[in-house]
């Protein structure tokens, strides 16, 4: 790479030299073509200068800045061409009109297609707006009036900004842009240079007898480019804002002193981080893909307006949104821009952070999969081709497992389906909405993609015939748990207090439909919740994940993204831990159907006893308790006890399975990839 000028003039040319030097004589020039403009007297024609005569003395005067020059015939003619910089068109009889308190219409002609029409306007309105005041004057004299009452009001303007966010407000227009792009210019040809140069010279197949494994090359070469797009982005970011700072710091301007604030940078580069990976792996398997350098290049070419979309959402500026922070890309933008004007909390950041290291990671499968291919050093493959669309032969096996990657792409794809097409269904009311969200963009498309990838369904979904003890324990766990979850969150709550607005957006779609019907909806509720969600994240989620990884980090994982996807910070520890459970309990007994029952069990048992004091005290006053903080006054010692007795009693009958239930699921999961 050290040998490459292509990637060293990228890295460290554009960002250490091209930039200050271009911000050095723009300044410059600009500097001096503005005093220019400024010190150069206006050259204006009037016309019809006898009907303003205090005007044209105004005009006169030295420190106008306007020069008269004589009324030819045709003066639009040489606006147009340039000899002049602007008309004053006076209407007959002007003055003495205005002096009667009539409004005469005086016109300014100018060419806004030249710069030197930004100085020319200013000079000629200032010139009119004293001219006003002098009319003013002699009609409040004429009517014996105090000159006083053209006394202005008194006006001040307050900037609540710091001098950091006023320049964040000026680097997070262009930031953004600048990041992804210059890091993914740094890492396209290094990971041109590791992949397609290597094939073509004929080292790639050498490089892959070597005593070294796949992954461990994978690795280094992922590391190489991984490393030039992160510092290449580094030093752009760096050398831009420093260069905007002294740059905009040294020009005259409105918005008042700027300062650079370091740690808003380092927190804006940690934004990036995720989405740097993600388009550095995109490069890499775009040269693991071509089968030369020039298609490579022809690949890359599309993939590099990615990274500009970044632009369009900097210029739209659009609020910020759960579905927002998790769509690629624009959670990148709008975070860096949240950054630096000062304004991110600690949930937006996270919710982004994490949704961008899915996608890197989802990225990262897909390249260790190529990249581990054996066709990888076959001259005639042609993956990226429509040839490469064709199976390769009846000796690969039908049915397979989910890979990680796919697991993280379904998550990622059931993710942006509902939060983009859900808030477009509340409108029709909390049954239809939850019909549709649950089973068309949650358990649709684990379906579909377990029929277009040809899974093994029982192994992917692990619909085995479970033990009743196993079903009867799964749903004495979800009516137990209920009361200890709230517990919980009362504790929660002392240090970490939930959202009100947020409790009271989700009461409003929810107590009307409990009053009405005050069973059926906690019924229906909890059965989609707990059939939909578990096919979903019990499902190819937490398979494909426990291909790669052990139960335990597996299962916490796929916790997580059940947490997630929920979109609520404050529900995050206890969602995860019930989430942990549910995980637990399919590769405990092989099956996922308890983990049904328990999910459904949990969420029915919530929503009845919100149902029973809706139907008790009222949906108004229930709103106003579930928008306060909880205490631990408000539970029922009696129900902790019932809850540790039905816990209790599904962890005896859990124990009574023989662990054989376990061993078919775990074979299955830790399966090689197929």
């Amino acid at each position: 790479m050290l040998r490459d000028r292509r990637s060293l003039t990228i890295m460290f040319g554009i960002p250490l030299v091209l930039y200050p030097l271009l911000t050095v004589a723009v300044g410059v020039v600009g500097v001096s073509k503005k005093k220019q403009l400024e010190e150069q007297p206006a050259k204006v024609v009037v016309v019809n200068p006898d009907a303003a005569p205090h005007l044209i003395v105004a005009i006169k005067e030295p420190k106008s800045g306007i020069k008269m020059t004589p009324a030819t015939t045709e003066p639009a003619d040489e606006l147009k061409n340039g000899k002049i910089d602007g008309i004053i068109i006076i209407p007959p009889n002007a003055e003495a009109a205005a002096l009667a308190a009539k409004a005469p219409e005086f016109i300014v002609k100018t060419d806004r297609s030249r710069t030197s029409s930004l100085f020319v306007e200013p000079k000629i309105n200032r010139v009119l707006a004293d001219y006003e005041d002098w009319i003013l004057q002699q009609r409040l004299r004429e009517r014996g009036q105090p000159l006083s009452l053209l006394q202005p009001l008194k006006k001040t303007t307050i900037d609540v900004a710091t001098a950091d966010q006023r320049l964040g407000k000026l680097l997070g227009l262009s930031l953004p842009v600048l990041l992804l792009v210059t890091g993914m210019l740094g890492a396209l040809f290094p990971a041109l240079n590791a992949t397609t140069t290597e094939r073509e010279l004929g080292t790639l197949e050498t490089l892959l007898v070597t005593p070294a494994g796949r992954m461990e090359l994978l690795i280094a070469k992922g590391a190489l480019v991984l490393i030039s797009g992160l510092l290449t982005a580094f030093l752009n970011m760096f050398s831009m804002s420093l260069v905007l700072w002294r740059s905009l710091s040294l020009v005259e301007t409105q918005m008042g002193d700027l300062h650079l604030n370091v740690s808003a940078l380092a927190l804006t580069y940690l934004a990036a981080v995720p989405t740097l990976i993600t388009f550095s792996t995109l490069v890499l398997i775009i040269g693991l893909l071509a089968r030369n350098f020039r298609e490579a290049n022809s690949l890359a070419t599309p993939i590099m307006m990615i990274p500009l979309s970044a632009m369009l959402v900097g210029i739209a500026e659009p609020e910020m949104s759960p579905g927002l922070l998790v769509t690629p890309v624009a959670n990148t933008t709008v975070i860096i821009r949240e950054v630096l004007t000062g304004r991110i909390t600690a949930g937006p950041f996270v919710l982004a952070f994490i949704s961008s290291c899915v996608y890197a990671a989802m990225l990262l499968s897909v390249a260790a999969r190529v990249f581990t291919n054996e066709q990888l050093v076959n001259p005639s493959w042609e993956p990226v081709s429509l040839a490469g669309l064709k199976s390769a032969g009846r000796k690969r096996r039908q049915w397979r497992l989910p890979g990680v990657d796919e697991a993280l792409a379904l998550f990622s794809i059931a993710l942006l389906l509902t939060f983009y097409i859900q808030p477009s269904l509340i409108r029709y009311g909390l049954v239809p909405m939850l019909l549709i969200s649950q089973i068309f963009l949650l358990a649709g498309p684990a379906i579909v993609l377990a029929w277009i990838g040809k899974y093994r369904w029982i192994e992917t979904f692990s619909w085995r015939k479970p033990a009743v003890l196993a079903l009867v324990a799964g749903l004495l766990l979800g009516v137990g748990l209920g009361p200890w979850m709230e517990l919980i969150a009362t504790l929660q709550s002392k240090f970490w207090p939930p959202n009100p607005d947020a409790q009271r957006e989700m009461a409003k779609v929810l107590f009307p439909p409990l009053e009405r019907w005050p069973i059926l909806v906690p019924i229906l509720v909890g059965a989609l919740a707990g059939l939909c969600e578990e096919t979903l994240f019990r499902g190819p989620i937490q398979t494909g994940i426990l291909r790669r990884l052990s139960k335990w980090p597996a299962i916490t994982i796929t916790a997580l993204l059940f947490a997630a996807a929920h979109l609520d910070l404050y529900g995050l520890p206890i969602r995860t831990g019930l989430g942990i459970i549910l995980g637990w309990l399919v590769v405990y007994t092989g099956s996922v159907f308890p983990a049904m029952l328990l999910h459904a069990g949990y969420d029915i048992t919530q929503l009845l006893v919100v149902s029973r004091e809706i139907q008790k005290s009222g949906s108004a006053k229930v709103m106003d308790s579930a928008t306060a903080t909880p205490t631990v006054n408000d539970l029922h010692l009696g129900m902790l006890i019932a809850g540790a007795i039905l816990i209790i009693a599904a962890s005896l009958m859990l124990r009574r399975l023989s662990g054989s239930a376990q061993k078919p699921l775990i074979a299955s999961a830790t399966a090689p990839s197929i």
